[in-house]
């Protein structure tokens, strides 16, 4: 306990002695965050049971990160604006479980679940870009569940999503309710954007820190076929930020309702897939006309993942994804620059999927081809048993050849983006500490004019400890 406590106190005053600042784009700090929340999502399972009603769990997360970048503007010539960043990540958490006597009638099982979290991220070069970038000691998560069985009531500050996780998947404040049976999953929630989150339109006035949307959701599930799941959800999102100065001239409000409809399973032992298809429709504001016009567009993700049960276990996976594009946006998230007249055809979505580690493009008018394999080449020796080794490669086109994409340098109207091929390196070295490489390179098309098709390099080396 005594350890315990000073790790908490110099978690704390680590907070203290350190800066704000800005860095790393927002599409490469979510993919991070996802890696880091799977990480640590064992940690929120309910404890085995115990012969004490009241049992108590704790522990602790810490990673350091180097990131690495070349040509993140994919110009040679200017210097870049990011050249290399260091972070350490911080989570602690706690739990508790009340578990019924031992000769009660009833399994109920009611949990609490705490997580803080302290971020350091040093940018470089210092200017005009660069500097600490200090985000904790704060909570990452805090919520009740409440085992009412066969419902569950979730509370608090937690992970919320629908589907994959494409439409809507974030950590929110809110509520939820789940009924599971022996077929079927239900839940229903209500959830809003955190405290100081910024805006995902960043054509607000004062978008940083003061997004304000509310989420609610509604999803089933149905196992009633064997070794396969199927799934639909409605998401409603409506959007209540506010300018900060008021811009008289202009409204930024965006609303959106979304129909998934998806599934996934095994079509042999060795063999899975999965497939989801999204609807968006809603209402957002034309550029400098304020008027309102529907939103029109579409999302696809399907999968194919095969592995063979022999040495190494190599894996071979398939990808295909798309999500629609409008001709006339230059900005696939923004007002400003976004819609001009007519339907507005552009995906926007407010969840996440990996697009690659260089370019890692906005599921906004595009189509990407994945294929990617994977094995652990030295799985029979102790040692290096859990070492992976995993290659991706990406094809990226625009769907509407006129329209941007979420890298705003791939200006011209053309809809070859280009490719990218991604190297991953995973070793669980102990139960305790894992170490992880990752390198991209994106080769930019005809998508990108003569100043800035330059190839763009990406490089992240991390090791994370647990306690």
């Amino acid at each position: 306990m005594r350890s315990y406590l000073v790790v908490i106190i110099a978690y704390v005053l680590f907070g203290f002695f350190v800066t704000v600042a800005r860095g790393q784009s927002s599409v490469e700090i979510r993919r991070i965050e996802e890696e880091k929340r799977q990480a640590l999502e064992s940690t929120q399972i309910s404890a085995p049971k115990d012969t004490q009603r009241l049992t108590f769990d704790y522990g602790g997360w810490i990673q350091f990160r180097y990131i690495d970048y070349e040509n993140d503007d994919n110009d040679r010539e200017a210097q870049d604006s990011l050249d290399y960043t260091y972070s350490s990540d911080i989570r602690l958490w706690l739990k508790a479980v009340l578990a019924p006597p031992q000769d009660a009638l009833y399994e109920n099982r009611h949990s609490f679940y705490l997580r803080l979290k302290n971020l350091l991220v040093d940018d470089f070069p210092d200017k005009p870009e660069g500097g600490y970038d200090y985000d904790g000691p704060h909570l990452d998560y805090a919520y009740f569940i409440f085992d009412v069985r066969p419902f569950w009531l979730q509370v608090g500050r937690h992970y919320f999503s629908v589907g994959e996780g494409i439409a809507y998947s974030n950590v929110n404040d809110g509520a939820q309710i789940l009924f599971h049976s022996r077929d079927w999953d239900l839940k229903t929630f209500v959830a809003h954007t955190l405290p100081h989150e910024d805006n995902i339109d960043t054509s607000v006035p004062g978008y940083s820190k003061s997004s304000d949307r509310f989420y609610y959701g509604l999803e089933a599930r149905s196992r009633a076929i064997p070794e396969h799941e199927f799934y639909g959800y409605l998401l409603i999102q409506r959007d209540f930020s506010n300018e900060e100065p008021e811009d008289p001239l202009q409204e930024y409000t965006y609303d959106s309702q979304y129909i998934g409809l998806g599934a996934q399973g095994e079509i042999t032992p060795q063999m899975h897939y999965w497939l989801e298809v999204i609807k968006e429709g809603g209402r957002s504001r034309v550029f400098e006309t304020n008027a309102k016009k529907d939103i029109d567009a579409w999302a696809v993700d399907l999968g194919l993942q095969y592995e063979w049960q022999v040495y190494s276990h190599p894996t071979l996976a398939i990808e295909y994804a798309y999500g629609s594009g409008d001709s006339e946006r230059l900005s696939v998230t923004d007002t400003a620059g976004g819609n001009l007249e007519g339907k507005d055809a552009n995906f926007l979505y407010f969840g996440y999927l990996s697009t690659g580690y260089a370019l890692a493009p906005r599921l906004s008018n595009i189509h990407f081809y994945r294929i990617g394999a994977s094995f652990k080449p030295f799985e029979k020796h102790t040692f290096f048993k859990n070492l992976s080794l995993g290659v991706d490669y990406y094809r990226y086109y625009k769907d509407k050849s006129a329209g941007g994409i979420s890298d705003l340098e791939a200006t011209e109207s053309s809809s070859d983006i280009g490719s990218e091929i991604d190297v991953t390196l995973s070793w669980q070295i102990f139960s305790d500490l894992e170490f992880t490489l990752q390198y991209g390179h994106f080769y930019p098309y005809d998508a990108y004019p003569a100043t800035t098709n330059k190839g763009e390099d990406y490089f992240s080396v991390s090791l994370t400890t647990l306690f």
